[in-house]
């Protein structure tokens, strides 16, 4: 298992830290995800804009070269969403919403997740990315409450990520930018039942 240390990239204060946030940054600008383009370019191009705006907040997961130096061996993003459960099956609705019914709610959402090319799953598996992403939610479910955790994934990522922990396939998604060619899923899981 790859050492690593968890960091929110809004903490990483460039006038604070400048040495660790030029090599975070400059591993952002190098990371490379070529089983998803749209993973690359977010965090090539968008990461820093987005945590600017407040749209989301990014965590990456450092681990140490043999150089000295840091490199971004993964990271998660988490923000907002809506869940809008209309699509899905009223057993699954039962099953997520329990005795309160509402067709759309407000929940979490991991909106990127992925794992370095450097970085085979034995080194970084993405259960581990996934359960630090975990983390985060339930320190801010504790401050805000919260009952959903939403995803948009490829099919194959869910089928071996996502459900084996808990999700539960709500519909079909649109694909990002770049990848219209592969299957999307929105799921979810109930934060409680971690």
């Amino acid at each position: 298992m790859l050492p690593y240390e968890v960091f929110a990239l809004g903490d990483i204060d460039p006038e604070q830290f400048p040495v660790t946030r030029g090599l975070i940054d400059q591993s952002l600008a190098n990371f490379a995800c070529e089983r998803s383009e749209h993973l690359q370019r977010f965090a090539r191009e968008t990461v820093t804009r987005f945590e600017k705006h407040g749209h989301s907040r990014t965590y990456v997961l450092s681990t140490p070269t043999e150089d000295g130096g840091l490199d971004v061996a993964g990271f998660f993003t988490i923000g907002m969403t809506s869940l809008d459960l209309s699509q899905a099956s009223k057993s699954t609705r039962a099953k997520l919403m329990g005795d309160v019914t509402m067709d759309v709610t407000g929940a979490y959402c991991i909106a990127e997740l992925a794992r370095s090319d450097k970085y085979d799953s034995a080194q970084l598996p993405g259960s581990i990315i996934l359960d630090e992403a975990k983390q985060v939610i339930r320190r801010a479910r504790a401050l805000v409450a919260g009952r959903f955790l939403v995803v948009d994934a490829q099919e194959v990522v869910f089928t071996q990520l996502y459900e084996p922990n808990g999700f539960r396939r709500i519909a079909v998604a649109q694909p990002p930018r770049g990848m219209e060619d592969r299957d999307f899923v929105t799921a979810c899981a109930v934060i409680r039942d971690w």
